[in-house]
């Protein structure tokens, strides 16, 4: 037992710093690893360089993520440091701001356990490893949060019309934002909404009009200097074409994948590519983005992921899709291009099943338990709860999705905060301090050992 208690005082001496520093050690140490585009890596470094030279063949993609890695390129050049430090950095911004906010709904001790959750979970250690859209929004929209909390609503309106970008999962927080500021307010919502009904005025409506307003200014008017001084092409379809003569001298045109992108194709000009209009406008950039930038892959939709979680009937997953292949060639220019094949079905794997499903369900039991002792007892319903019951707008979209189309586990990106929360919060309704600490040490065990377990995978 002295034992147990000398190693818990010692983790009593661990702060969000520590858990940072080791983290980004850790990244800095396998940033290289591997050293050419990997995942969808191969898509955005693409949608980048085309942007540095001004063009812009994939408006089904919002641009955020070259304005913020573009710099970096463009002192330090085309390589994987370029590619990942920023996103490495941003990442370590999600911790810390992650820490912040559950702090303030629940406690120290709460907020650090769940970040060290956070900093070896292999979903997020990928997604701030590489050069993907997830973190930068994840980090920003806890900043988002955390300002939220804080009372800097302004500053919090303006962060995630910028986070919307980068990708459009930015909405996500405006939902938890809402839902939770309603939960937590909704008294005095009530109370001022009757009030001004009485008095027939509109002025409960001001403060939210204005942050909608400065949400839309800050992602419409960045997208349309961007439409506007970057030449957006238009396509018949979701890939671009150039114009070509085939072996019959016929003039034709060329559809190809803009990940292959080469050095020919760089160099092509304008007027040589089969573009139906070029956007000038971030409507129009809109309308293309939603109506090519979405799919369905309905013929291999399944409901075995969102199976795993809920009692619903499983389908049969289809994982056979292919990132790159094994191989290693000269490219025109001379340099060593590797590629290598991951196939859907690792990217999979790496759920980390020694927590994600006992955090689910825990979520589920606390706001169920929560509701119930409300209902029948008038117990008010805490912060932490009312966090992870907001939290599900970060789940259920998924729900929607899974109808439509193949559901992959890195897709619960957003929800594992969420999780991470409902977990360790059970676990601390342990009375037992020692049987609690062995359960939180058995769980620490089984993630880390989780993500020893998955990185040799990458060849780290």
């Amino acid at each position: 037992m002295k034992i147990l208690q000398s190693i818990s005082e010692k983790l009593q001496k661990i702060s969000i710093i520590h858990i940072i520093f080791a983290s980004f050690s850790i990244h800095m140490f396998v940033i290289s690893h591997p050293n050419f585009e990997v995942l969808d890596e191969i898509f955005f470094t693409t949608f980048m360089r085309w942007f540095m030279l001004g063009i812009d063949h994939a408006p089904y993609q919002l641009p955020g993520l070259s304005f913020i890695v573009s710099p970096f390129v463009y002192v330090f050049g085309d390589n994987w440091a370029s590619w990942r430090f920023p996103i490495v950095i941003l990442g370590m911004v999600f911790l810390y701001f992650y820490y912040k906010v559950v702090e303030h709904v629940s406690t120290k001790k709460i907020a650090l356990m769940t970040s060290i959750i956070m900093a070896f979970s292999p979903v997020i250690f990928v997604s701030s490893s590489l050069m993907l859209r997830d973190m930068p929004v994840m980090a920003l929209g806890f900043f988002s949060i955390y300002l939220y909390f804080r009372q800097k609503y302004y500053f919090a309106a303006l962060l995630i019309g910028l986070s919307a970008l980068i990708k459009e999962t930015a909405i996500f927080f405006v939902a938890f934002i809402v839902v939770y500021h309603i939960l937590n307010n909704r008294e005095k919502i009530i109370v001022r909404v009757v009030e001004n009904i009485q008095k027939k005025s509109l002025k409960f409506v001001k403060t939210p009009l204005i942050l909608l307003l400065i949400m839309a200014a800050a992602f419409l008017v960045p997208l349309a200097i961007y439409d506007n001084t970057v030449t957006v092409l238009e396509y018949p379809t979701k890939d671009p074409e150039y114009f070509a003569v085939n072996e019959k001298f016929e003039r034709g045109s060329m559809r190809f994948d803009i990940t292959m992108s080469n050095a020919e194709i760089y160099q092509k000009p304008l007027e040589q590519f089969n573009y139906v209009a070029q956007v000038t406008n971030p409507i129009h950039h809109l309308q293309v983005m939603f109506a090519k930038g979405y799919f369905t892959q309905q013929e291999v939709a399944t409901n075995e992921f969102i199976a795993s979680f809920l009692p619903i009937e499983s389908g049969k997953t289809i994982h056979h899709l292919r990132y790159g292949s094994d191989l290693v060639y000269i490219d025109e220019n001379g340099f060593e291009i590797h590629q290598k094949e991951y196939s859907t079905l690792w990217v999979q794997s790496i759920i980390n099943y020694s927590w994600w499903h006992v955090g689910f369900w825990s979520c589920v039991i606390l706001v169920g338990y929560a509701i119930f002792q409300r209902v029948k007892n008038k117990i008010p319903i805490s912060k932490e709860v009312t966090f992870i019951f907001s939290g599900f707008v970060f789940f259920v979209p998924y729900l929607i999705i899974d109808v439509l189309r193949d559901t992959f586990a890195y897709y619960m990106i957003y929800f594992l905060p969420v999780m991470a929360v409902g977990l360790i919060t059970v676990i601390y309704k342990i009375p037992n301090k020692t049987m609690r600490f062995l359960v939180f040490a058995a769980f620490l065990l089984a993630i880390i050992g989780n993500f020893l377990y998955i990185f040799p995978m990458w060849g780290f």
